[in-house]
């Protein structure tokens, strides 16, 4: 009887070490990988005014010169027509969601025209982009639109202009950007950013 409850003890003291090892050697990682976090599709209504436009309601981001308006919504085929404008209206689906936050106060919106050169999906295309955003913790808002007949649109948005020269000149400098020029020329060809600056 002795001999059975000393081999127990042995045995829990030998357990209680393990699982104390276990315990101390338990690391807890933060996710902050954009791919964890729910990605939202944006309806994107871009109004382009004929002349300066004072008529705008309190959800919408105005240039200051305000020949420009934007509106972004969860609420998918939300088209709102204002008279005097021109409007452009499409889908984003968000690549980059742990920075949406940029979408809340004034921002720097890229706008470009782009057409894949890949049959493939186009966001396991930019798979470079994505991951070298990741690699440099780039502080930007990033979606795509679906692709009709090749053609898509890429958005951009960024905090200020200042972030965004700041950013670009010191990474125009570096060899990575020439590999990543490289990675991208086959998967898409995209026309100059049109870059507008959008005040709440």
């Amino acid at each position: 009887m002795i001999r059975h409850f000393s081999q127990l003890l042995a045995l829990s003291l030998f357990l209680m070490a393990c699982s104390e090892n276990e315990v101390n050697q338990t690391e807890t990682e933060l996710i902050s990988d954009s791919y964890y976090f729910q990605k939202k599709v944006f309806n994107v209504n871009l109004y382009d005014c004929l002349s300066r436009n004072d008529k705008f309601s309190a959800n919408h981001f105005i240039t200051a010169n305000r020949l420009s308006q934007i509106r972004l919504s969860e609420i998918v085929e939300d088209r709102e027509e204002i008279e005097g404008c021109n409007l452009e209206s499409f889908t984003l689906k968000e690549l980059t969601p742990n920075y949406s936050y940029l979408l809340n106060n004034s921002f720097l919106l890229e706008i470009s025209e782009c057409t894949s050169l890949k049959d493939q999906d186009i966001e396991t295309s930019i798979e470079p982009y994505m991951s070298m955003l990741k690699r440099e913790e780039v502080k930007i808002w990033t979606g795509i639109s679906e692709t009709e007949e090749d053609k898509f649109i890429w958005v951009n948005v960024w905090q200020s202009e200042e972030s965004r020269s700041e950013f670009m000149n010191n990474w125009l400098d570096t060899r990575k950007s020439g590999m990543l020029a490289n990675d991208l020329r086959d998967v898409a060809y995209c026309q100059a950013p049109n870059v507008l600056m959008f005040l709440k």
